[in-house]
């Protein structure tokens, strides 16, 4: 029996909540290595997204939703069309994406840097940094503290 027949006859690999959340992970190397931001934004990334975000930060989905300003309903039948999110809400992930990235560059450590992120903090008056990323000021205010903690700056 050839490779290619053994391959074939090999089950196939079921789709789990681990591979979903790879996908926001892989989102992220994406945009780090230089994917147009811009491009991907303006297209609207796969509303599957939603659920790979909560995934990867171990948070309830609801979370990212709200985050994203992307309602239960909507999400739930964008999920289900495998469709995709407008750019608002693109844009929201992306800051996720984005900011995750950064946070993970500061802590050298992506399990420190996603604690941090959905832990409460003195500086955001006792919110998570996670959930001022619906904004740009609130990322601006979570990358400025990210800038401070990896320079030893003061906050």
């Amino acid at each position: 029996m050839t490779n290619s027949a053994q391959q074939e006859k090999m089950p196939r690999k079921r789709t789990t909540a681990k591979s979903t959340l790879n996908t926001f992970a892989a989102l992220r190397h994406d945009l780090k290595a230089g994917r147009d931001p811009v491009a991907a934004i303006r297209t609207g990334f796969d509303a599957d997204l939603l659920t790979a975000a909560g995934d990867y930060f171990e948070v309830p989905a609801a979370r990212i939703r709200a985050i994203t300003r992307v309602p239960d309903t909507t999400a739930h039948r964008l999920i289900k069309l495998h469709a995709l999110l407008d750019s608002a809400a693109s844009e929201r992930l992306w800051r996720l994406a984005d900011v995750a990235a950064m946070a993970e560059d500061v802590f050298e450590d992506e399990t420190a840097a996603k604690q941090w992120l959905r832990s409460p903090n003195q500086a955001f008056l006792g919110g998570a940094p996670l959930d001022y990323l619906d904004t740009e000021p609130g990322a601006k205010a979570v990358r400025q503290v990210l800038n401070a903690i990896a320079t030893g700056g003061a906050v």
